[in-house]
């Protein structure tokens, strides 16, 4: 089997610069691509009826972002990308998948290039949950370009 980098995937600028760097790694690499979107749980919804509703159209929206990214990447670097959607806490999601696919060699994500804090999730994987990964995390720092990224994957 080949191994795969794992990208979060979520609405944040930052998300393009993991994508290019991953995709290089997968190309050099003979690597393959997983993109994740975690859906977060509806909460406090009175009643089960109207959360379902709000579960159901988070994860239509997720899926819609990860089919753009996955045909971007198609289109860019002509690499298929398996997309994955769970729902639940970010952290605990991406752990799980992590324990279960042992092909996943390497989770990439991006810093925030415009602000201190590099984001929930790269401080809480950098931070006490990081005895709980088994798999090496690359940072892309936001502030780095693809002429950059190039010299590095």
């Amino acid at each position: 089997m080949k191994k795969k980098f794992l990208i979060v995937v979520d609405e944040s600028e930052e998300l393009e610069k993991a994508v290019y760097f991953a995709a290089n790694r997968a190309i050099h690499t003979d690597g393959e691509l997983s993109l994740l979107y975690i859906v977060d749980p509806a909460v406090n919804a009175q009643w089960s009826r109207i959360e379902n509703l709000i579960e159901q159209e988070a994860t239509s929206e997720a899926k819609k972002l990860c089919r753009i990214w996955s045909q971007k990447i198609k289109s860019r670097f002509n690499i298929e990308s398996e997309v994955i959607i769970k729902m639940g806490d970010r952290c605990e999601e991406l752990l799980k998948l992590v324990k279960e696919d042992k092909n996943i060699r390497f989770l990439v994500l991006a810093s925030n290039a415009n602000n201190e804090d590099p984001g929930p999730l790269i401080k809480a994987l950098t931070g006490k949950r990081i005895k709980d990964l088994s798999i090496p995390i690359v940072v892309i720092p936001g502030s780095l370009s693809e002429k950059d990224i190039d010299l590095i994957a």
